[in-house]
């Protein structure tokens, strides 16, 4: 159970746990409002239509309505449901589908909130049966505001390993983003205030006053699209800061990048950040929750703080390092490789499915 199938990170994880899961012969049925990763389901999933999500309480009270229905005709052995308002209506759905202790136990990955809404989160999550946060420093977080420790675990995140690209395909992104062989380092997310993308053009900014040869690509969409254009001409960084759009080739697009840069307030553990990993792609981010864990090991780089400034002086050492950017790229593909594949992801969740039905 997930809110919607759009192109988000917690929408992936779940469309990648339905093709690993179908694919090992488990019976999936995903229940979500439209979107545009509906057409990456697999074929053998079935699929049942939620009401585009809202926050109103009698919007809420049919989605639970809904939700139990779903439950009472598929008979699930686990509901699993992705971030916290869809993990509290999953917990009243199944309550109020099955009764007593006949009800399938209820099983919530956590991918993160603001850091102000971690007590309600933890409250709300304390409905169901279990939690996986996807990263220990999430869950960690919850723990702190009284989620028990027995009823929390770590379930990371996951990408397939990257393919190699195409030369051909990499020539013609050169050509359709006008950045014609410049070093390029690129921004992969929502335009919403949680990724504070005026920072990485602050930080923008002041790397092009060192390196004008330095393109910059900002990849996504949202609602703060007209207000980042219009600050990207006021910082006089037009001619050199691509704004993409929506792609659905992020993963062909890292192979050209030379840094993936996060400005965020907070994070979870990105699937953008991730890709860059598969792909031998540095990441520099700010000092939130989720990538300093992901980075400990030499991937990357965590500034030490928030300011621009910081952002852009991690960029200029890595741009003028090719040695070290290389020395990086290896630690990332091979932490995807060893430790944050689909199937180590699967193979966890697996494990909490069957620890939850042995304690059912």
């Amino acid at each position: 159970m997930v809110a919607e199938l759009a192109r988000g990170g917690a929408e992936r994880m779940v469309v990648l746990l339905a093709q690993e899961l179908t694919a090992a012969g488990h019976e999936v049925t995903v229940a979500a409002a439209g979107g545009p990763l509906q057409e990456e389901l697999p074929g053998e999933c079935r699929r049942r239509v939620l009401a585009p999500p809202t926050r109103s309480l009698p919007d809420a009270a049919r989605t639970v309505g809904a939700l139990a229905r779903i439950v009472r005709e598929t008979r699930p052995d686990i509901v699993h449901a992705h971030n916290v308002r869809m993990g509290g209506l999953a917990s009243l759905s199944a309550r109020a589908a099955v009764p007593g202790r006949q009800r399938p136990p209820v099983l919530v990955t956590f991918h993160g909130v603001v850091p102000d809404e971690y007590r309600t989160a933890a409250r709300i999550l304390r409905l169901a049966d279990h939690v996986a946060a996807v990263s220990g420093d999430a869950a960690g977080r919850l723990r702190e505001h009284g989620l028990p420790e027995a009823r929390l675990s770590v379930v990371r995140n996951a990408t397939p390993p990257a393919v190699d690209a195409d030369p051909s395909a990499l020539s013609r992104l050169d050509v359709e983003l006008r950045i014609d062989g410049a070093p390029i380092v690129a921004i992969v997310g929502r335009l919403v205030p949680q990724k504070a993308h005026e920072r990485f053009l602050l930080a923008a900014a002041e790397v092009h006053g060192r390196r004008p040869d330095v393109r910059f690509l900002v990849v996504g969409d949202g609602v703060l699209r007209a207000e980042l254009e219009r600050r990207t001409t006021e910082l006089g960084l037009d001619a050199v800061v691509r704004f993409t759009g929506q792609r659905s080739d992020v993963p062909l697009l890292l192979h050209r990048v030379d840094l993936l840069a996060f400005s965020s307030e907070w994070e979870g553990l990105s699937i953008a950040a991730l890709e860059a990993l598969a792909a031998g792609v540095p990441v520099v981010s700010t000092p939130v929750e989720g990538m300093a864990e992901l980075l400990r090991r030499g991937a990357g780089v965590v500034v030490a703080d928030r300011r621009p400034q910081s952002l852009a002086g991690a960029m200029l050492e890595l741009l003028e390092d090719e040695d070290r950017r290389a020395t990086m790229g290896c630690i990332g593909r091979r932490l995807i490789e060893q430790e944050l594949s689909p199937p180590a992801m699967v193979g966890a969740y697996t494990a909490v499915y069957r620890r939850l039905l042995r304690a059912d």
